[in-house]
């Protein structure tokens, strides 16, 4: 009779224990779920640009301003100054908002653009300008890199040699306009397709003059993380299988 009784008590504890457990883990199971939710939901949202005539498409983030027409929120002469007479500016999109306020930071952009007709060495040329070339008022000869009279602001360039992006070789190099300081650093890449040379020009502006205004020279670090903020679009970059 005893062990019956015990046997009785361990069998209620036993399922007492079982509901518990079961209790438990129907309570922690959706806040698990809730806290996944909002990491997924804060992803940033996205817009992708497409060009039916050279069969591209890249990614934005949906906030940053974009256009397809020059003049519009930037000069693309004024920053892709390399770029060659007959280039054809596709596409622009820029960030929206100064991350760093109390600098001398004023804008940053990445171009796609087009040079119909154009052979591989053209193309790469088109990365950066031989040192110490300021390129002329329209842009450069497509085919011809040749100095001209030095003016103000000058380019310093440098041919970085090649870079592959999502899988595509791109010749890379960057030049820089200086005035007192430097006021436009271009990245530039280039890569030939279909007989034409594609173009990519990740564009950071600052101005002179910190002192005056009561702000002080953007950093080397600052500098990256905007240029990391281009660099992400520009990963997205991808041709049409066909």
């Amino acid at each position: 009779m005893k062990h019956r009784q015990l046997a009785i008590l361990f069998a209620i504890f036993f399922a007492c224990a079982t509901l518990h457990a079961q209790t438990v883990s129907a309570a922690t199971t959706p806040a698990a779920h809730s806290q996944a939710t909002p990491a997924t939901a804060a992803l940033p949202a996205q817009r992708s640009f497409h060009d039916p005539t050279y069969k591209i498409s890249f990614d934005y983030p949906a906030n940053w301003n974009f256009t397809r027409r020059d003049h519009e929120i930037s000069t693309f002469r004024l920053d892709a100054r390399t770029a060659a007479r007959t280039t054809l500016m596709r596409a622009v999109v820029s960030i929206p908002e100064n991350p760093f306020p109390d600098s001398t930071f004023s804008g940053a952009y990445l171009y796609f653009s087009v040079t119909p007709h154009l052979n591989d060495a053209a193309c790469a040329r088109q990365a950066a300008p031989a040192a110490g070339i300021t390129p002329p008022a329209g842009g450069m000869p497509a085919t011809d890199q040749t100095p001209v009279a030095d003016q103000s602001p000058t380019v310093q360039g440098r041919r970085g040699g090649v870079s592959e992006i999502a899988g595509i070789s791109f010749a890379h190099g960057h030049d820089e306009q200086r005035a007192i300081c430097t006021v436009q650093r271009d990245e530039v890449y280039t890569t030939l397709r279909r007989g034409a040379c594609y173009r990519f020009d990740l564009a950071i502006n600052n101005f002179c003059g910190g002192e005056v205004s009561g702000v002080k020279d953007i950093t080397p670090k600052e500098l990256d993380t905007v240029r990391s903020r281009l660099e992400a679009i520009l990963a997205t970059v991808r041709f049409d299988a066909k």
